[in-house]
């Protein structure tokens, strides 16, 4: 199963330091950001593609180079920040017909036990975790173990507890055929895109209990936490 890495976002929560550098390339314990956020799906997936911005996107190419711990590595330029669904377009030619691949995002971080499980189960679908998130956040619904739908909170709360997607997709070459979504920023969303197509298009909820976002330097500490505690 190939792995699709989004990691071509602007960071805009770190600056300055995302001037001169990508936010995958932010270390972590002396480590780049996305090396962590990739470490435990190596065991699972076999080549691996970065879709990366022009130019701080070359720091990523000189880290990972062609071949990364015996993983052929590609990388796709998305030349206009559009969003995420933008973004895997760009990788369409490297998927096959049929073919699964994996999807995640270069600032979230798991757990290689619930990778393991989601992508032995050999479906379609979406993770899913329990967590606080800012109330923008659309919660997931799920039935009989498939994503039903989503809501949206309505709440004077900045914060709101549910269960929200935590970027771990597991997809194939069907959701290329589907109309991007716009956001309400107006940038076309993975997302956006998954959900406006249950009909068509069924998803399972992977159940993830662990999972930890790197947004901006706020969450630099719990991120620290939660690669240290493995």
């Amino acid at each position: 199963m190939k792995l699709i890495v989004l990691a071509a976002g602007k960071g805009t929560r770190f600056l300055p330091t995302t001037n001169t550098i990508p936010k995958g390339m932010i270390p972590l314990l002396d480590k780049p950001l996305l090396k962590h956020a990739i470490k435990p799906y190596l065991p699972y997936v076999s080549d691996i593609i970065f879709v990366i911005s022009n130019p701080l996107g070359e720091k990523i190419k000189e880290y990972f180079t062609e071949n990364y711990l015996g993983h052929k590595i590609f990388y796709r330029i998305q030349a206009e920040q559009k969003g995420t669904m933008n973004a895997l377009l760009v990788c369409k030619d490297l998927i096959n017909e049929n073919e699964l691949f994996c999807v995640c995002n270069g600032d979230d971080l798991m757990k290689e036990p619930e990778i393991e499980k989601a992508i032995k189960e050999n479906v379609v679908g979406i993770g899913v975790s329990k967590k606080t998130m800012p109330k923008g956040y659309w919660g997931i619904n799920i039935e009989n173990g498939n994503v039903s739908g989503f809501r949206r909170h309505d709440t004077e709360s900045d914060f709101v507890e549910d269960i929200f997607y935590n970027g771990f997709n597991i997809l194939n070459n069907k959701i290329f055929e589907f109309a991007p979504v716009a956001t309400k920023d107006g940038e076309l969303g993975l997302p956006h895109t998954l959900l406006a197509n249950l009909d068509t298009y069924p998803l399972k909820a992977f159940a993830f209990n662990a999972w930890e976002t790197v947004n901006g330097p706020k969450d630099i500490k719990n991120a620290i936490n939660f690669i240290q505690n493995g």
